[in-house]
């Protein structure tokens, strides 16, 4: 039985390695769109967002318009991880305003939570005009989700912060 211990912890070392070893240069061995995604998703799940925004921006022009909406989303989410917000905020629109589906509910949370933590830095700015707006295009977004999608919040985290944002929403006055 530690003999097979063993081999799983080198097996995964191995893998680990040769994750690693590939973010340098943003590929695994036999190249194309499918080692791409594998590093974009790998990067995006391991916080190395530089590389993981490289790889999708790169996945998304190989796949063109239309093709490209699940990655187009998981490059949002991206870019919010990467505290990029505005730029978050503009890739998850027009997946928000598509028809009701799965990728237009994760598109409005992850601009919904964009549009909410640029409000956040804009408040600690003293600009509160444009974070009560953006405020109020959060709290409209996460409505949006929960009415829809209250299904897909399952640890409530869609919830919480729309009281978040609601507290936010009464602390400017």
């Amino acid at each position: 039985m530690p003999l097979l211990r063993v081999s799983k912890a080198l097996i995964f070392a191995v893998v680990a390695g040769a994750l690693i070893g590939c973010e340098s240069t943003g590929t695994l061995a036999g190249g194309g769109a499918r080692s791409d995604y594998l590093v974009a998703r790998s990067a995006l799940e391991n916080g190395n967002y530089p590389l993981a925004i490289r790889r999708y921006e790169s996945l998304i022009t190989q796949m063109g318009p239309g093709e490209s909406t699940r990655l187009q989303l998981e490059y949002a989410h991206t870019l919010l991880r990467a505290n990029r917000y505005d730029d978050a905020i503009q890739a998850a629109s027009p997946l928000a305003t598509r028809n009701p589906d799965s990728i237009q509910a994760s598109a409005l949370a992850v601009r919904g939570t964009a549009r909410h933590e640029a409000a956040r830095l804009m408040i600690e700015r003293g600009q509160h005009t444009e974070a009560r707006a953006l405020l109020e295009a959060a709290r409209s977004d996460l409505a949006s989700f929960l009415q829809d999608n209250a299904a897909l919040d399952t640890a409530g985290s869609m919830r919480a912060r729309s009281e978040l944002i609601a507290a936010d929403l009464r602390g400017l006055g």
